[in-house]
Protein backbone atom coordinates (compact mmCIF):
# COMPACT_ATOMS: atom_id res chain seq x y z
CA UNK A 1 0.00 0.00 0.00
CA UNK A 2 2.41 2.06 0.63
CA UNK A 3 5.01 1.83 -1.78
CA UNK A 4 1.94 2.11 -4.12
CA UNK A 5 1.10 5.78 -2.44
CA UNK A 6 4.50 6.61 -3.55
CA UNK A 7 4.17 5.50 -7.18
CA UNK A 8 1.32 7.55 -7.15
CA UNK A 9 2.91 10.56 -5.74
CA UNK A 10 5.50 10.41 -8.03
CA UNK A 11 3.38 10.12 -11.27
CA UNK A 12 1.47 12.97 -10.06
CA UNK A 13 5.04 14.90 -9.93
CA UNK A 14 5.91 14.05 -13.02
CA UNK A 15 2.57 14.83 -14.65
CA UNK A 16 2.59 18.00 -13.07
CA UNK A 17 5.71 19.22 -14.17
CA UNK A 18 5.21 17.81 -18.01
CA UNK A 19 2.29 20.04 -17.64
CA UNK A 20 4.36 23.62 -16.81
CA UNK A 21 6.92 22.55 -18.95
CA UNK A 22 4.07 21.97 -21.81
CA UNK A 23 2.47 25.64 -21.27
CA UNK A 24 5.58 27.27 -21.61
CA UNK A 25 6.49 28.56 -24.98
CA UNK A 26 8.71 28.24 -27.35
CA UNK A 27 11.27 30.87 -28.82
CA UNK A 28 11.00 31.74 -32.36
CA UNK A 29 13.41 30.11 -34.65
CA UNK A 30 16.29 32.20 -35.30
CA UNK A 31 17.16 34.43 -37.51
CA UNK A 32 13.45 36.29 -36.66
CA UNK A 33 12.21 37.82 -39.98
CA UNK A 34 10.46 41.25 -38.12
CA UNK A 35 8.46 43.52 -39.24
CA UNK A 36 5.81 45.72 -37.51
CA UNK A 37 1.56 46.38 -37.75
CA UNK A 38 2.16 49.72 -36.12
CA UNK A 39 -1.14 51.84 -34.31
CA UNK A 40 -2.15 53.64 -36.54
CA UNK A 41 -3.27 50.83 -39.03
CA UNK A 42 -6.18 49.37 -36.97
CA UNK A 43 -5.97 45.69 -38.17
CA UNK A 44 -9.53 44.88 -36.79
CA UNK A 45 -10.78 47.07 -39.65
CA UNK A 46 -11.42 43.70 -42.55
CA UNK A 47 -10.08 45.20 -45.36
CA UNK A 48 -6.87 46.73 -43.53
CA UNK A 49 -6.16 43.34 -42.31
CA UNK A 50 -6.83 41.82 -45.82
CA UNK A 51 -4.00 44.02 -46.95
CA UNK A 52 -1.83 43.38 -44.06
CA UNK A 53 -2.22 39.57 -44.64
CA UNK A 54 -1.67 39.55 -48.39
CA UNK A 55 1.58 41.32 -47.65
CA UNK A 56 2.78 39.32 -45.24
CA UNK A 57 1.80 35.82 -46.73
CA UNK A 58 4.08 36.36 -49.98
CA UNK A 59 6.73 37.48 -48.05
CA UNK A 60 9.99 34.67 -49.37
CA UNK A 61 10.63 33.89 -45.75
CA UNK A 62 8.26 33.66 -42.44
CA UNK A 63 7.64 36.52 -40.39
CA UNK A 64 7.36 37.60 -36.79
CA UNK A 65 5.17 40.95 -36.97
CA UNK A 66 5.00 42.94 -33.88
CA UNK A 67 1.85 44.22 -33.31
CA UNK A 68 1.11 47.58 -31.73
CA UNK A 69 -2.13 46.96 -29.70
CA UNK A 70 -3.44 50.71 -29.32
CA UNK A 71 -4.93 51.83 -26.05
CA UNK A 72 -8.43 53.21 -27.61
CA UNK A 73 -9.69 56.08 -28.69
CA UNK A 74 -11.23 59.15 -26.96
CA UNK A 75 -13.93 57.13 -25.77
CA UNK A 76 -12.90 54.12 -24.76
CA UNK A 77 -9.93 51.42 -24.36
CA UNK A 78 -9.45 48.62 -26.41
CA UNK A 79 -10.20 45.23 -24.70
CA UNK A 80 -7.72 42.46 -26.24
CA UNK A 81 -11.22 40.51 -27.31
CA UNK A 82 -11.37 43.22 -30.14
CA UNK A 83 -8.01 42.31 -31.67
CA UNK A 84 -8.42 38.40 -31.28
CA UNK A 85 -9.37 37.72 -35.00
CA UNK A 86 -6.93 39.59 -36.30
CA UNK A 87 -4.23 38.39 -34.00
CA UNK A 88 -5.00 35.17 -34.84
CA UNK A 89 -4.97 35.20 -38.54
CA UNK A 90 -1.84 37.10 -38.57
CA UNK A 91 -0.32 34.00 -36.12
CA UNK A 92 -1.64 31.97 -39.09
CA UNK A 93 1.24 33.55 -41.87
CA UNK A 94 4.04 33.74 -39.03
CA UNK A 95 5.05 34.34 -35.81
CA UNK A 96 3.93 37.65 -33.25
CA UNK A 97 5.07 39.68 -31.07
CA UNK A 98 2.96 41.03 -28.64
CA UNK A 99 3.15 44.85 -27.73
CA UNK A 100 0.05 45.69 -24.96
CA UNK A 101 1.49 49.37 -24.52
CA UNK A 102 4.24 51.00 -26.92
CA UNK A 103 6.43 53.46 -25.64
CA UNK A 104 4.55 56.49 -26.92
CA UNK A 105 1.41 55.52 -24.22
CA UNK A 106 3.40 54.39 -21.60
CA UNK A 107 3.05 57.57 -19.51
CA UNK A 108 -1.07 57.30 -20.16
CA UNK A 109 -0.99 53.85 -17.44
CA UNK A 110 -0.47 53.74 -14.01
CA UNK A 111 1.40 50.83 -12.98
CA UNK A 112 -1.68 48.89 -11.93
CA UNK A 113 -3.78 49.98 -15.07
CA UNK A 114 -0.49 48.48 -17.05
CA UNK A 115 -0.06 45.01 -15.32
CA UNK A 116 -4.00 44.78 -15.54
CA UNK A 117 -3.72 45.39 -18.87
CA UNK A 118 -1.47 42.65 -19.57
CA UNK A 119 -2.84 40.25 -18.01
CA UNK A 120 -5.79 40.99 -20.13
CA UNK A 121 -3.82 40.21 -22.95
CA UNK A 122 -1.89 37.83 -21.72
CA UNK A 123 -4.70 35.97 -20.80
CA UNK A 124 -6.92 36.30 -24.07
CA UNK A 125 -4.39 35.72 -26.60
CA UNK A 126 -2.91 32.39 -24.87
CA UNK A 127 -0.50 30.79 -27.50
CA UNK A 128 -1.56 33.14 -30.09
CA UNK A 129 0.93 35.31 -29.65
CA UNK A 130 4.31 34.01 -29.22
CA UNK A 131 6.76 36.78 -27.77
CA UNK A 132 5.66 39.46 -24.67
CA UNK A 133 7.18 42.88 -24.91
CA UNK A 134 7.28 44.04 -21.64
CA UNK A 135 8.66 47.70 -22.10
CA UNK A 136 9.36 49.01 -25.20
CA UNK A 137 11.96 51.50 -25.60
CA UNK A 138 11.69 51.44 -21.56
CA UNK A 139 14.64 54.02 -21.08
CA UNK A 140 13.30 56.72 -23.34
CA UNK A 141 12.40 59.75 -21.08
CA UNK A 142 9.16 60.49 -22.70
CA UNK A 143 7.50 57.54 -20.99
CA UNK A 144 6.72 59.67 -17.96
CA UNK A 145 5.23 63.01 -16.93
CA UNK A 146 1.47 64.62 -18.09
CA UNK A 147 -0.84 63.16 -19.44
CA UNK A 148 -2.85 65.70 -20.70
CA UNK A 149 -3.01 64.27 -23.86
CA UNK A 150 -3.39 61.00 -23.37
CA UNK A 151 -6.37 58.82 -25.29
CA UNK A 152 -8.37 57.77 -23.62
CA UNK A 153 -8.31 60.24 -21.13
CA UNK A 154 -5.38 58.87 -18.09
CA UNK A 155 -6.93 58.36 -14.52
CA UNK A 156 -4.01 60.33 -12.88
CA UNK A 157 -2.66 63.79 -14.15
CA UNK A 158 1.29 62.33 -14.52
CA UNK A 159 3.25 59.68 -14.06
CA UNK A 160 7.22 59.14 -12.54
CA UNK A 161 9.79 57.31 -14.10
CA UNK A 162 9.58 55.26 -11.20
CA UNK A 163 6.48 54.04 -11.94
CA UNK A 164 7.48 53.03 -15.39
CA UNK A 165 9.94 50.71 -13.61
CA UNK A 166 7.25 49.27 -11.74
CA UNK A 167 5.89 48.85 -14.71
CA UNK A 168 8.37 47.14 -16.69
CA UNK A 169 9.24 44.66 -13.65
CA UNK A 170 5.87 43.79 -12.89
CA UNK A 171 4.98 42.86 -16.20
CA UNK A 172 7.72 40.62 -16.72
CA UNK A 173 6.91 38.99 -13.75
CA UNK A 174 3.41 37.96 -14.45
CA UNK A 175 4.19 36.86 -18.17
CA UNK A 176 7.13 35.14 -17.09
CA UNK A 177 4.94 33.17 -13.87
CA UNK A 178 2.26 32.84 -17.03
CA UNK A 179 5.14 30.30 -18.68
CA UNK A 180 5.73 33.37 -21.70
CA UNK A 181 8.42 34.40 -23.23
CA UNK A 182 9.69 38.08 -22.58
CA UNK A 183 11.28 40.74 -24.69
CA UNK A 184 12.65 44.32 -23.29
CA UNK A 185 12.78 47.11 -25.77
CA UNK A 186 16.14 49.41 -24.88
CA UNK A 187 16.47 52.71 -26.69
CA UNK A 188 19.93 53.42 -27.91
CA UNK A 189 20.27 57.45 -27.77
CA UNK A 190 23.65 57.69 -26.22
CA UNK A 191 24.81 59.77 -29.95
CA UNK A 192 21.40 61.63 -29.50
CA UNK A 193 20.98 64.77 -27.07
CA UNK A 194 19.16 63.25 -24.26
CA UNK A 195 18.89 63.09 -20.08
CA UNK A 196 21.98 61.45 -19.05
CA UNK A 197 19.58 59.71 -16.44
CA UNK A 198 18.21 58.18 -19.56
CA UNK A 199 21.13 57.08 -21.77
CA UNK A 200 20.66 53.16 -22.64
CA UNK A 201 23.63 51.75 -19.77
CA UNK A 202 22.96 53.70 -17.40
CA UNK A 203 19.26 53.64 -17.20
CA UNK A 204 19.72 49.32 -17.53
CA UNK A 205 22.27 49.55 -14.62
CA UNK A 206 20.33 51.49 -12.30
CA UNK A 207 17.10 50.29 -13.25
CA UNK A 208 17.06 46.72 -14.80
CA UNK A 209 16.26 44.32 -11.37
CA UNK A 210 18.80 40.79 -11.41
CA UNK A 211 16.02 38.94 -12.14
CA UNK A 212 15.65 40.34 -15.72
CA UNK A 213 19.60 40.43 -16.83
CA UNK A 214 19.48 36.87 -15.97
CA UNK A 215 16.04 36.29 -17.17
CA UNK A 216 14.43 38.12 -19.77
CA UNK A 217 14.40 35.71 -23.07
CA UNK A 218 14.83 38.67 -25.49
CA UNK A 219 16.66 42.11 -25.53
CA UNK A 220 16.22 43.68 -28.47
CA UNK A 221 17.50 47.70 -29.55
CA UNK A 222 15.42 50.51 -31.04
CA UNK A 223 17.37 53.27 -32.81
CA UNK A 224 15.70 55.86 -35.63
CA UNK A 225 19.20 57.08 -37.48
CA UNK A 226 17.47 59.12 -39.41
CA UNK A 227 16.20 61.01 -35.95
CA UNK A 228 19.72 60.96 -34.64
CA UNK A 229 21.47 63.14 -37.43
CA UNK A 230 22.46 60.32 -39.40
CA UNK A 231 24.67 58.56 -36.66
CA UNK A 232 25.85 55.16 -37.76
CA UNK A 233 26.58 52.68 -34.63
CA UNK A 234 29.07 51.11 -33.21
CA UNK A 235 26.89 47.79 -33.31
CA UNK A 236 29.68 45.08 -32.40
CA UNK A 237 31.02 47.46 -29.06
CA UNK A 238 27.41 48.08 -28.30
CA UNK A 239 26.06 44.46 -28.47
CA UNK A 240 28.90 43.28 -26.95
CA UNK A 241 28.45 44.88 -23.68
CA UNK A 242 24.21 44.24 -23.70
CA UNK A 243 25.35 40.54 -24.52
CA UNK A 244 27.73 40.86 -20.84
CA UNK A 245 24.68 42.73 -18.92
CA UNK A 246 22.16 39.85 -20.14
CA UNK A 247 24.23 36.93 -20.78
CA UNK A 248 21.10 34.80 -21.30
CA UNK A 249 19.19 36.82 -23.24
CA UNK A 250 18.38 36.55 -27.23
CA UNK A 251 19.95 39.91 -29.43
CA UNK A 252 19.07 41.56 -31.74
CA UNK A 253 17.22 44.78 -33.29
CA UNK A 254 13.78 45.69 -31.82
CA UNK A 255 13.14 49.18 -34.47
CA UNK A 256 14.00 51.50 -36.95
CA UNK A 257 12.41 53.46 -39.40
CA UNK A 258 11.90 57.03 -40.31
CA UNK A 259 9.89 57.55 -37.46
CA UNK A 260 9.02 61.63 -37.39
CA UNK A 261 9.32 63.10 -41.00
CA UNK A 262 9.73 60.97 -44.38
CA UNK A 263 12.80 60.06 -45.63
CA UNK A 264 13.61 59.60 -49.65
CA UNK A 265 12.79 56.21 -50.91
CA UNK A 266 16.46 55.69 -51.34
CA UNK A 267 17.33 56.35 -47.60
CA UNK A 268 14.52 54.05 -46.71
CA UNK A 269 15.71 51.43 -48.96
CA UNK A 270 19.31 51.75 -47.74
CA UNK A 271 17.99 51.69 -43.38
CA UNK A 272 16.68 48.11 -44.64
CA UNK A 273 19.32 46.45 -46.12
CA UNK A 274 21.72 47.43 -43.85
CA UNK A 275 19.64 47.19 -40.66
CA UNK A 276 18.55 43.35 -41.68
CA UNK A 277 21.90 42.66 -42.73
CA UNK A 278 23.12 43.32 -38.65
CA UNK A 279 25.07 40.86 -36.76
CA UNK A 280 27.72 41.47 -34.95
CA UNK A 281 29.82 39.03 -33.96
CA UNK A 282 27.65 38.05 -30.60
CA UNK A 283 26.88 34.18 -29.69
CA UNK A 284 23.14 34.83 -29.08
CA UNK A 285 22.12 37.20 -32.02
CA UNK A 286 18.93 36.80 -33.65
CA UNK A 287 18.04 39.46 -36.04
CA UNK A 288 14.67 40.94 -35.68
CA UNK A 289 15.02 44.53 -37.68
CA UNK A 290 11.09 44.93 -37.37
CA UNK A 291 10.85 47.90 -39.61
CA UNK A 292 8.39 50.28 -37.69
CA UNK A 293 6.52 51.54 -41.14
CA UNK A 294 5.79 48.37 -42.32
CA UNK A 295 2.14 48.49 -42.79
CA UNK A 296 2.61 51.78 -44.32
CA UNK A 297 5.54 51.36 -47.18
CA UNK A 298 4.71 47.36 -47.93
CA UNK A 299 1.15 47.73 -47.36
CA UNK A 300 -0.32 46.80 -50.05
CA UNK A 301 1.76 43.80 -51.62
CA UNK A 302 3.62 45.45 -54.37
CA UNK A 303 5.98 42.77 -56.03
CA UNK A 304 7.63 45.04 -58.66
CA UNK A 305 11.33 44.56 -58.44
CA UNK A 306 12.13 48.32 -57.12
CA UNK A 307 9.16 48.44 -54.83
CA UNK A 308 9.42 48.62 -51.09
CA UNK A 309 7.56 45.12 -50.33
CA UNK A 310 10.75 43.79 -53.07
CA UNK A 311 13.27 45.80 -50.32
CA UNK A 312 12.08 44.01 -47.34
CA UNK A 313 11.57 40.89 -48.38
CA UNK A 314 14.76 41.11 -50.19
CA UNK A 315 16.66 41.80 -46.85
CA UNK A 316 15.04 39.35 -44.77
CA UNK A 317 15.50 37.02 -47.06
CA UNK A 318 19.38 37.00 -46.61
CA UNK A 319 19.05 37.86 -42.91
CA UNK A 320 21.51 35.24 -40.99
Amino acid sequence: MQRTKQIWVITAALLLVSSVSSSAQSAVPAPIHGVTVDDKHDIRDPKVLAKVIDSLSHLSVKPTTRIVYKPGNKKEHFAAGSYVNATRQIRAVGYVMGQPVDSFYMHCFTPTEYLARFKDYVDTFGPIVDIWEVGNEINGEWLFGNTRRCRPKASVSSTSQADAVTKMTEAYDYVKSQGKVAALTLYYNTPCERPAANEMFTWVNANVPERMKTGLDYVLVSYYEVDCRGYRADWQSLFSRIAAIFPNSKLGISEFGWSNSRASNNVVKDLISRYYALHPDVSNWVGGGFYWEFAIDMVPYDPRPDSMWSTIDTAMAKQK
